[in-house]
């Protein structure tokens, strides 16, 4: 997984005589797709998935969902969702297979700033559907999408120990940039972050 502490944050008002206009409406943006997987917007029918991450050990830990899953608590998890994109702070999108539609996880734009046209990328895969190639074919959409939004910059924060997921970033042309120390919370526990960055040419 790869982890963004701005998920699910407040929004950041917009300063009025910015140079940059204010953050648009993300939920215009539709549907993307390759050989493996569809991104989309998340659905209410899509509450059974939700529940099913709030019983990873892991997922709460690292994201938003609800440790203690009720349906109230998944309505208001799509809720924020929503916001999201509506607010212009990021793009949390489910990921399907283009195969038969199934969810396997999440992958979104997120902690978008505007001013700087930086954002962080950020996945997470449900535990029977991990080790498939999910998260990689995920992410590889989302620079594209980036770019659509005038972006120059999308970072990923990894943990130092995660592996797979740093290989996934290496593979789709993320550069290892530093440590952050002690920069992720997990829990009770300070964790180092591996930030990679990719840069984007701008579009023409």
């Amino acid at each position: 997984m790869t982890h963004d502490p701005n998920i699910d944050a407040d929004p950041l008002p917009h300063q009025p005589g910015e140079d940059t206009p204010p953050p648009p409406d993300l939920r215009t943006l539709g549907p993307r797709s390759n050989d493996l997987v569809t991104l989309r917007p998340w659905l209410p029918s899509d509450l059974p998935v939700i529940a099913e991450a709030s019983r990873d050990p892991y997922l709460p830990l690292i994201t938003t969902i609800p440790s203690s899953y009720t349906t109230e608590e998944g309505h208001a998890w799509l809720r924020r969702q929503h916001d999201q994109a509506a607010e212009g702070r990021g793009r949390p999108m489910a990921i399907t297979t283009t195969e038969n539609g199934d969810v396997v996880g999440m992958a979104t734009i997120n902690g978008i700033n505007w001013t700087h046209r930086r954002a962080a990328v950020g996945y997470w895969i449900l535990h029977r559907h991990r080790g498939q190639g999910f998260a990689k074919a995920a992410l590889a959409l989302l620079p594209d999408l980036a770019r659509q939004l005038g972006l120059l910059r999308l970072e990923a924060l990894v943990e130092t120990d995660n592996h797979p997921s740093q290989a996934v970033c290496r593979a789709l042309g993320f550069t290892e940039e530093g440590t952050l120390r002690s920069y992720y919370r997990f829990g009770d526990e300070q964790r180092d972050m591996i930030v990679f960055a990719r840069l984007l040419p701008p579009t023409d």
